[in-house]
């Protein structure tokens, strides 16, 4: 589609250049001897023919040189079209999701995109506080039971096409419901925020993935 607009324009811009050489000759001659019949005259028809061989050759030259270099825009655009058609073809595309089950928790980040996706800049955000940190680890309460997984920062890693990435993973087979609710007490206040860009360095919209969605069981019991 951008590329037909693009010739579309460039049609018209060289059709207009190609009229106004064609046309220019004439106009001039005809500003100049609009008075005078028509000879018939040979002599004179010859010395009419020097005259547009002489006026359009170095016209022709000139819209020759236009025209290439119109050309060289052309290309250039159709270039730069085609470099922004297949980055829009290589677009990561960041998910934060999470599962919370009664005796399992996990919260993971994937790439659903079909091109690479690098980290920028990863942050967790405090609601409560206001405060900001580089990794789940320093907002992670004490439980009976170790974690099973957790990460810190996740700047500068890149994700391929599909690829998953745990956050957090907490298994409490014994289903210690203080443990559980002690955790969804702390993630529901949380923030997760990521930057991040594509192959060609172009950065996406900033992700922000609040977890309050661990809070809905606090909502119930008040």
């Amino acid at each position: 589609m951008l590329l037909r607009i693009i010739m579309n324009k460039t049609t018209k811009i060289i059709l207009s250049i190609g009229g106004v050489f064609l046309f220019t000759p004439f106009i001039i001659y005809i500003y100049n001897f609009h008075g005078h019949e028509i000879s018939k005259n040979t002599e004179t028809w010859g010395q009419f023919g020097d005259y547009l061989n002489g006026t359009f050759m170095p016209l022709i030259a000139l819209a020759g040189v236009a025209i290439t270099l119109l050309l060289g825009i052309i290309s250039d655009r159709r270039n730069q079209a085609n470099i922004e058609i297949e980055r829009l073809k290589q677009r990561p595309l960041l998910h934060i999701g999470y599962w919370d089950y009664q005796n399992k928790i996990e919260i993971f980040m994937k790439n659903k995109g079909i091109g690479p996706l690098l980290i920028k800049s990863y942050k967790i955000f405090n609601v409560e506080s206001k405060t900001f940190f580089d990794g789940l680890y320093d907002c992670l309460p004490i439980l009976e039971k170790d974690y099973d997984n957790y990460t810190g920062n996740k700047n500068n890693i890149v994700l391929s096409p599909g690829e998953e990435d745990q956050l957090l993973l907490y298994e409490n087979e014994k289903n210690k419901k203080n443990d559980i609710q002690k955790l969804r007490h702390v993630l529901k206040d949380l923030k997760i925020i990521v930057e991040y860009k594509d192959v060609y360095d172009n950065e996406m919209p900033i992700y922000e993935r609040s977890l309050e969605w661990f809070g809905r069981h606090f909502k119930k019991d008040n």
